[in-house]
């Protein structure tokens, strides 16, 4: 059969590679791209979670700015128990006063023109504006250390919560930036993933979950160690 001209066809380095279904190259990824910018207040950095960077791009990014329709209530706390949140600093008021999800405490900065205005438009990559202060630490990971008598760490304190940046030109620019390093951050939370599923990435893990007869099973447990292994720092 006649080779078509950009085809690759040395079988056993496709395998060995895991490239059986391309991309045949991986590319390095400059660091100046996974470098982060700006003055947010550290609002995300490289130690942030997946949870608590999508958290972040739903809040910039979500045109139904509230609380009973963008929690999920499933996978959080009883947000009815938390305490509302407070514009001025992005910190709960006082704690389980059980009116966490009547109010729309995360949008409190928005008023009756601006509760379905993005700060982010994802569709045209623009930054529309900057309508809050602080993200609120409800959708941010805990921050200090173990809280006496308890496996729990502290609450966030609010150190880290700061929405505002020093830039020059638009106010909107202040969510752009915090924006940006939310794309940087997952480019680093994939990063890792491949490397933690080894040199063949994605490809070497699909292999392993497919699997056949009784290696399926040894695979599908190998996985599954791994899974519980790294949830914690992922998710």
């Amino acid at each position: 059969m006649a080779v078509v001209p950009g085809q690759i066809t040395i079988g056993d380095l496709i395998q060995r590679t895991g490239r059986e279904n391309g991309p045949d190259i991986m590319l390095k990824l400059d660091d100046a791209i996974q470098t982060f910018i700006g003055a947010g207040g550290g609002v995300i950095t490289t130690t942030s979670n997946i949870t608590e960077v999508l958290n972040v791009i739903a809040y910039l990014c979500n045109t139904n700015r509230n609380d009973r329709v963008s929690i999920d209530t499933n996978s959080s706390i009883d947000i009815t128990q938390s305490g509302l949140h407070t514009y001025n600093t992005g910190l709960y008021t006082t704690a389980n006063t059980g009116n966490g999800a009547s109010a729309d405490s995360l949008w409190l900065s928005d008023t009756a023109a601006t509760a379905t205005t993005q700060m982010i438009n994802l569709d045209s990559l623009k930054a529309v504006e900057c309508l809050a202060n602080h993200i609120p630490v409800g959708i941010l990971t805990r921050t200090g250390g173990a809280v006496a008598g308890s496996d729990l760490k502290g609450t966030n304190d609010g150190a880290h919560n700061v929405l505002s940046a020093t830039v020059a030109g638009d106010i909107a620019d202040e969510a752009l930036i915090n924006f940006v390093n939310c794309i940087k951050q997952l480019i680093n939370i994939a990063e890792r993933t491949r490397t933690i599923f080894g040199p063949k990435g994605w490809t070497d893990l699909f292999q392993k979950v497919k699997g056949g007869g009784s290696s399926r099973s040894k695979n599908a447990k190998r996985t599954h160690r791994h899974r519980r292994r790294y949830s914690s720092k992922q998710y």
